[in-house]
């Protein structure tokens, strides 16, 4: 059994529902300096890529938004496969692995895991918030090993899931997507030809309005809350229900993520997500 083969079944086994490995070499064409794997591993050469579901399948088309957050698989499980996989390569092949990439500051990310599934060959970006999509999972959730071991890798997809067929016929009928349709406030963007010109993804807006329980709105809670002149407002506002909420959603992290309003219609997702009723 080859090294590359062993290293995915274990992935598998610990529960991830995809693995791909990219070349650092292939990364550090598209990344800029600063937010690349060797940036965060001295001499890395390969980042091996775990994807899973965010959630059941049952949850995703629950009309109860709740439901989504609080069936969340992949998030709670992804940092054991990443670690599993790490200790695996250091004890048995001998080579530095690290398990998890350093938090953003901020907006500023320190290594795209996009960027990474699509060097993997599991994914391509989609026209929703630049998401990856796979064909069999939809919208996924991605996570990565980043080692100094030399790893034969997988190949890019040669053709673009994104966008759909019946997404470029709702283009030259309307001039939108789904997704584009869904939040046109976060993203933008344009097809040509039956293919994705170009897209933007704003962030920025896209925090306020679904990460409301996000560290950045704890703080300013506090801040609010310590400014207050009033002890019962004051009082009120530390103590109260939102405040609990988001300290819920830091600790055990519900919450925190987009609001994936802009993939519900997505027709790749709803194939990939579709099961019997």
């Amino acid at each position: 059994m080859t090294p590359e083969v062993a290293i995915k079944q274990l992935a598998i086994k610990q529960g991830a529902e995809l693995v791909g490995i990219a070349s650092v070499n292939d990364i550090n064409r598209y990344a800029p300096p600063g937010h690349r794997p060797d940036d965060i591993l001295i001499g890395a050469k390969s980042v091996i890529v775990f994807v899973g579901r965010p959630t059941t399948r049952g949850a995703w088309d629950s009309p109860d938004h709740h439901s989504y957050t609080a069936n969340f698989d992949f998030f709670r499980i992804r940092y054991g496969i990443s670690l599993a996989v790490a200790k695996f390569i250091e004890s048995k092949y001998g080579y530095y692995c690290a398990a998890d990439t350093p938090p953003p500051v901020g907006f500023n990310a320190s290594l795209s895991l996009k960027l990474c599934a699509e060097m993997a060959g599991i994914g391509t970006r989609g026209m929703a918030g630049g998401i990856i999509l796979n064909r069999e999972l939809g919208f996924i959730n991605i996570f990565a090993c980043v080692t100094t071991m030399p790893l034969e890798p997988d190949s890019p997809m040669k053709e673009p899931i994104c966008p759909d067929t019946s997404c470029v016929k709702m283009w030259e009928r309307k001039g939108t997507t789904p997704c584009l349709d869904a939040c046109p406030e976060c993203l933008s963007g344009e097809l040509e030809d039956g293919r994705i010109k170009w897209m933007r993804f704003d962030r920025r807006i896209c925090s306020t309005r679904a990460q409301t329980l996000s560290p950045n709105s704890f703080q300013r809670l506090l801040l609010d809350g310590a400014s207050e002149p009033d002890p019962e407002v004051r009082k009120t506002m530390l103590l109260g229900s939102f405040s609990r909420n988001a300290l819920q959603a830091i600790a055990y992290s519900p919450v925190v993520a987009q609001c994936i309003e802009c993939v519900r219609n997505c027709p790749v997702c709803a194939k990939a997500f579709k099961l019997k009723r």
